[in-house]
């Protein structure tokens, strides 16, 4: 396992080309925050001796109104647009097909500013998907029912798992 600095700036800087997508920040750049920066940084920098991303899975819990969603947003356009696997398969799961709308959402509204992934996109809002002209990735939304997810192949996955309040009892 090491350390490799360019595919970790490779990510960041991906993902700060990008531009926020609501109130105050709308269009501005995504620069990331210190600690969204440390964790893009070190998932994809991190490799293993096979140059292969060490971390596999990242569990990532945080307040509300902190940025995660689009974190999640500008990972999951990064996948699509940014790591050059052929044929790729992106997708953003929640609960609730809703929920998971929301990350795919803010990633729409990102390429919508962005001429140069707007030009390679391929936009079908109907059914929540949108693909990579140039890769043939795609990046869709699903609920989370695992019994009808058989036969995908995911490059990556957006889980949105909201945590419901405790329950106390008396």
């Amino acid at each position: 396992m090491y350390f490799d600095n360019e595919s970790a700036l490779y990510a960041i800087n991906f993902i700060e080309y990008l531009k926020h997508t609501d109130g105050e920040w709308y269009g501005k750049p995504f620069d990331l925050l210190p600690w969204q920066h440390e964790i893009v940084s070190d998932v994809y920098g991190t490799l293993t001796d096979d140059e292969i991303r060490q971390y596999q899975f990242v569990y990532l819990e945080v307040p509300k109104k902190n940025g995660k969603t689009e974190l999640a947003a500008g990972a999951g356009v990064l996948h699509t647009f940014g790591d050059g696997e052929m044929r790729g398969e992106v997708y953003g799961c929640a609960a609730e097909r809703q929920q998971a709308s929301i990350a795919f959402d803010v990633a729409v509204n990102m390429i919508d500013q962005s001429s140069a992934l707007k030009k390679r996109c391929k936009l079908t809002l109907s059914q929540k998907k949108l693909e990579d002209k140039v890769t043939k990735t795609v990046y869709q939304v699903l609920s989370a029912e695992a019994y009808s997810k058989h036969g995908y192949k995911p490059s990556a996955v957006i889980f949105d798992r909201r945590l419901s309040p405790m329950l106390e009892t008396a």
